[in-house]
């Protein structure tokens, strides 16, 4: 068997001492060949184009080159770069607070549920400038806390907490007032004012909640600390007077919400209101509180401790020069002593409250006397007294243009008008004789009251209508003619009675 002849990479194959050339195949491609529809299609780049590529390489060289540290921030939220940056600055407590608020509120959200307002308010993660507030007071906090001074950490807190009052997230500033508290307690050399400002903070934040038993717990514990202490505020107002005013406050509004239920208790946080507003030194508050309690045992039947407190509401309102308050005392002590029967006392201090509002142009408060003074003497039987008051107290409601004012008074003005008029029409009545008839027919035809004027005789029931006007005028008394004596004109009165009825009487015969 012939060997084959070799092969050389160069030349290709030799047989017979000659070189045959290798032609060598391209391998064939792996994927599949792209459709010359798919092909790229070159064209040719305007100016416009241009122009633009040139300004993308422009900002791409002016923008810095990002580190690795800024692309995370970029890529992060804001949560958890304020987290991290807190942590590497090394205020770890700051962070763990702060991440604890945000999820006691979260966790908080998911059991109230999607159908709660708790679910529609934002997240605090979602809102950067309370996080920013929150960073910048909890870590210059803690910074003061690693050097000691209590103090700054109690005012960071403090500043927190209202922060987040004004901004009505009332679960963080309950959080920083708490707080405050707790720091205060470290506070030294202060003789325990941070401690009695803390409380207050706090009683005031319940008292807007309207939890007004937890808000005197604290309030007793601010005035407690600030009694017989020069404390000033801001405004010179003594810390003591301060706890005062806040605890009569406090008590007035416990006194209102339970005196439907129970009159008694009411009347006790009322004198404690008392108690506390006199301690206070304020004259104006310590009146009110005085005015209140004695329309409280007023409420409660008992009339002569009422008559004692609404004294002493009067002498301040006298001594401070308050007209308005004046009145309201003597309306008040009115109606305590008319509940005792005295009714001589009661017309004494409601002729005062009616001076006191006429002279003050208190029209309201001058209805209401009015309408008093006319209850009491209609009551009494003084019904011309009534009229008078209750004239008064129409015509002041009718200038103050108030509808269900001007209704009561109309209707108390004309019940008193007919009291007043009923006697005099009554005697006409018990008289049935011609000119009272005639009187009361022409009454009923005019409305013109005539009763209460002497009878004398008249014309005609057809010559009345005519001398309607001249009747008038005689019988209405000049300013000038001298009163006539009451009884020379009964008496007259009564001869001509006398006269008429002989008159009409026919004489007997003479028996034969």
């Amino acid at each position: 068997m012939a060997t084959l002849p070799a092969i050389s990479p160069n030349q290709g194959i030799y047989m017979g001492g000659a070189s045959i050339p290798q032609r060598r195949m391209p391998s064939p491609p792996k994927g599949r060949a792209p459709k010359p529809s798919l092909k790229p299609v070159k064209r040719v780049q305007g100016t416009k184009d241009r122009d633009m590529m040139m300004k993308q390489q422009n900002l791409r060289v002016q923008q810095p080159e990002l580190d690795k540290l800024e692309t995370a921030r970029y890529r992060n939220s804001y949560k958890h770069n304020l987290c991290l940056e807190m942590l590497r600055e090394g205020f770890h407590k700051s962070f763990t607070e702060l991440f604890q608020l945000m999820k006691k509120r979260k966790d908080e959200r998911e059991e109230a549920g999607q159908d709660s307002l708790l679910w529609q308010e934002p997240l605090l993660e979602d809102q950067p400038e309370k996080l920013d507030q929150i960073k910048h007071y909890l870590t210059r906090g803690e910074a003061a806390r690693r050097m000691g001074n209590m103090e700054e950490v109690y005012h960071c807190q403090y500043q927190l907490a209202k922060y987040f009052q004004s901004t009505s997230d009332t679960w963080l500033s309950d959080h920083f007032f708490q707080a405050c508290l707790q720091t205060s307690l470290s506070v030294r050399g202060d003789g325990r004012r941070k401690e009695a400002e803390a409380n207050c903070n706090i009683g005031l934040a319940y008292e807007e909640r309207g939890e007004y038993d937890r808000a005197a717990q604290h309030f007793v514990e601010f005035h407690e600390l600030a009694s017989g202490r020069n404390w000033k505020d801001a405004s010179g107002k003594t810390l003591e007077a301060s706890s005062c005013d806040h605890l009569s406050r406090i008590y007035t509004t416990i006194a209102d919400q339970m005196k439907a239920q129970d009159p008694q208790g009411a009347i006790q946080y009322l004198a404690k209101a008392f108690e506390m507003a006199k301690e206070g030194g304020d004259s104006y508050k310590e009146g009110l509180a005085s005015y209140r309690l004695g329309k409280a045992y007023e409420s409660s039947a008992d009339s002569e401790t009422a008559i004692l407190y609404l004294n002493g509401y009067l002498e301040i309102c006298k001594a401070n020069g308050d007209d308005m308050g004046f009145g309201q005392a003597c309306e008040a002590i009115a109606k305590s002593y008319e509940s005792q029967g005295k009714i001589e006392e009661s017309i004494q201090y409601l002729e005062a409250f009616v001076d006191v509002a006429e002279r003050t142009h208190q029209d309201t408060a001058l209805v209401n006397a009015c309408s008093c003074l006319g209850v009491i003497y209609n009551s009494l039987g003084k019904y011309g007294h009534a009229c008078q008051y209750f004239g008064k107290a129409y015509e002041t409601a009718r200038e103050l243009n108030n509808p269900g004012m001007m209704a009561a008074a109309r209707v108390q003005y004309g019940v008193s008008n007919a009291h007043h008029r009923l006697g005099d029409y009554a005697g006409h009545l018990q008289t049935p004789m011609r000119y009272q008839m005639e009187r009361m027919i022409e009454w009923k035809d005019v409305r013109f009251d005539e009763f209460d004027q002497p009878i004398t005789e008249r014309a005609p029931l057809g010559h009345a209508a005519s001398e309607e006007t001249a009747t008038s005028e005689e019988d209405t008394p000049r300013e000038d003619a001298e009163p006539e004596p009451v009884a020379e004109t009964e008496a007259a009165a009564g001869e001509e009675t006398a006269e008429g009825v002989a008159e009409e009487t026919p004489q007997e015969e003479p028996a034969t």
